[in-house]
């Protein structure tokens, strides 16, 4: 299928915060309990339309586990991505932290104008909540970043995060600067992608 633009997002944060079942639940509307752990990198694309205009969402996927995990500065694709969103765990207080360590390297090694979005994911476990509202509050509002309360497990603002992220791609490229190659990026290979500790079993883990 022909589109006209191409739109780079990759989603980052800690391990079991939910970026692939945020991914599956927008891209195949599925939600798993039981999944495996993310091994470098990966990708999904799915097509929408905007105003007459068809955009294709390349959605990378990015391991979160320390061992796994690729530096942004280390993977060429960061350098192409447009649109940025740093998940967290509502429920675990530990995973909030980590969104300072992913805007410090994203600032670092991508273009300034670089489109972030935080998205506090397991919004559906309210009962578990960690007093984090203060926290996020001061991420969010410091920055200016669009915040998002999301759930991969009943798909609460999945779709309206990433439609928010093409329109203002859309809005803020209407001068053609949308990455328009057509061609397929190549999915994770274990000979191209280098990890900061190699290993080759998948661990199951819970993520909502």
């Amino acid at each position: 299928m022909s589109f006209d633009f191409l739109c780079q997002i990759a989603l980052v944060g800690a391990s079991g915060v939910g970026k692939t079942s945020l991914i599956n639940r927008y891209v195949d509307d599925v939600f798993n309990l039981n999944y495996r752990t993310t091994i470098g990198v990966d990708f999904k694309t799915k097509d929408i339309e905007i105003n007459g205009k068809s955009i294709r969402l390349q959605i990378w996927d990015t391991a979160g586990q320390e061992r796994y995990r690729i530096s942004i500065s280390s993977f060429s694709i960061y350098k192409k991505v447009e649109a940025f969103i740093i998940v967290f765990d509502l429920t675990k207080e530990n995973t909030l932290k980590e969104v300072n360590n992913y805007l410090v390297e994203i600032n670092q090694n991508c273009p300034p104008d670089v489109l972030i979005v935080l998205a506090g994911n397991k919004c559906d476990l309210e009962n578990q909540f960690e007093n984090l509202e203060e926290k996020i509050k001061e991420i969010s509002n410091e920055k200016e970043f669009k915040l998002f309360k999301t759930s991969a497990k009943d798909g609460t603002n999945v779709n309206e995060l990433f439609y928010y992220i093409a329109k203002t791609l859309k809005e803020k490229n209407q001068n053609g600067k949308f990455n328009t190659n057509q061609q397929k990026p190549k999915p994770k290979n274990k000979q191209e992608i280098k990890l900061e500790n190699k290993g080759n079993k998948q661990g199951k883990k819970n993520c909502c």
